[in-house]
């Protein structure tokens, strides 16, 4: 276990954190700046790399924290890696901001995402990923690109300025022989997203609900983007962070069916 609180961080390596093996293997940082930068080596070998990478059964809680890699992802988790992030500022870098793949769970709290390339947030396998009270703006793709028999819970958030015309703010795709994914979307607004808001293709389970429609819904095709009411782009969930600042972190860690 590795607690640290304050400062700032920054390296050229693979990583600047690598956390792995069992639940024990736990990093929490606390109002940390991380920044993750190029090197001429790795540039040559294509190495992405992250700011933060977590394997295995690795668990991660990020608290009012400022992560941006311009060399790879600033969160990568795979197989059954865990994170819990509150707070914190994720500006954005050369590659996706935080992704989530094959079993490993994410859950982010009252946090902003800006300028990502090409998404802010993606999953793929089977992997979950909760965005609650978050504000998502200016993402070059996709806002958030979950796809396989991804999970995803988008509430109270706020997505916006995102700048394809080709590609929805959140796009959910299940195209495989048994692939089933996943969306449920409350309480949250778009506000000019050229693509459109949400799209979803394939076998995806959705369940949408805002102030003006409730649905609930299995897609075989692809559904056109549609728009939910728009909110002012400085939205944020002061009801989501008091509840989040009452609970502890540990309580987000262990991903969904993962008894071990």
């Amino acid at each position: 276990m590795l607690r640290i609180s304050g400062g700032e961080i920054c390296g050229d390596g693979h990583s600047l954190f690598q956390v792995e093996g069992s639940r024990s293997g736990l990093l929490e940082l606390t109002g940390v700046k991380l920044r993750h930068v190029p090197s001429p080596s790795r540039t040559e070998q294509r190495s992405q790399g992250a700011a933060i990478f977590v394997r295995g059964k690795g668990q991660l809680a990020l608290h009012d924290c400022n992560v941006r890699s311009t060399s790879g992802f600033s969160l990568w988790l795979v197989q059954k890696a865990s994170a819990a992030v509150n707070g914190c500022d994720f500006p954005g870098g050369e590659r996706s901001t935080a992704v989530a793949f094959e079993d490993a769970s994410l859950v982010v709290t009252d946090s902003r995402f800006s300028d990502a390339t090409p998404h802010a947030l993606c999953a793929r396998g089977t992997a979950s990923v909760v965005v609650r009270g978050c504000v998502i703006e200016g993402a070059a793709l996709r806002a958030i690109y979950c796809y396989h028999s991804a999970k995803l819970e988008v509430t109270d958030c706020h997505i916006a300025g995102t700048c394809s015309k080709e590609t929805a703010a959140v796009q959910v795709d299940a195209l495989r022989p048994g692939d089933s994914a996943t969306i449920s979307l409350a309480r949250t607004t778009f506000t000019r997203n050229l693509g459109g808001d949400l799209s979803t293709t394939g076998n995806v389970q959705r369940s949408i609900t805002c102030a003006c429609n409730e649905r609930t819904e299995a897609s075989g095709q692809q559904h056109a983007p549609f728009a939910l009411r728009e909110r002012d782009p400085g939205f944020t969930s002061p009801d989501a962070r008091r509840r989040e600042a009452s609970r502890s972190p540990y309580d987000l860690w262990r991903p969904p069916g993962d008894d071990s």
